[in-house]
């Protein structure tokens, strides 16, 4: 099984029809496909983790790199990983009500905020929101009006990631 979490400046903004559009086909897709993983949209930018069988993420990824709905796509990290992170996700959806990429990067020594994010921050950030809404610390984003509501299974398999987990390409 393989992983990636990648970066890029979001072209949509939640509560448009395109974000619910994404949201929609994305949850569908991932399930069809074997895919999990979670997504953070925040200040313009997309932050966003997937993992799964090698052929469908790779497919995955190329769709993703000539999707028009974001742009400046940034690979942080790829690799294998032996159990998934996000196992009851399909497509977990977070916003900084939720916590905030910026405030996280500063509480692990990060002053200068989000341009220092690696891989493994990244996803243990994610990883870190998934763990707020599941022990009840934060509500989940509140859907928009005809938005899809975010995903709230339970996650079995939260645990910070390995620095061998995260090597960035």
């Amino acid at each position: 099984m393989q992983y990636l979490v990648y970066r890029s400046t979001a072209l949509v903004a939640p509560g448009a029809a395109r974000y619910a559009s994404i949201l929609r086909s994305s949850m569908r897709n991932n399930a069809r496909a074997g895919l999990t993983g979670y997504l953070h949209y925040e200040e313009g930018e997309f932050l966003q983790y997937v993992e799964g069988p090698a052929e469908p993420l790779s497919a995955l990824w190329a769709r993703l790199a000539r999707d028009p709905r974001h742009r400046d796509i940034l690979l942080l990290a790829s690799g294998a990983v032996t159990e998934r992170r996000f196992e009851d996700w399909r497509m977990g959806v977070s916003d900084p009500t939720v916590l905030s990429l910026s405030t996280f990067l500063r509480d692990v020594d990060h002053p200068q905020g989000r341009p220092g994010a690696d891989g493994a921050e990244a996803i243990y950030f994610l990883l870190s929101v998934c763990q707020r809404i599941e022990l009840g610390l934060a509500d989940p984003p509140r859907p928009r009006r005809g938005g899809p509501r975010p995903q709230l299974s339970p996650v079995s398999s939260v645990v910070p990631p390995s620095a061998s987990a995260s090597a960035s390409l």
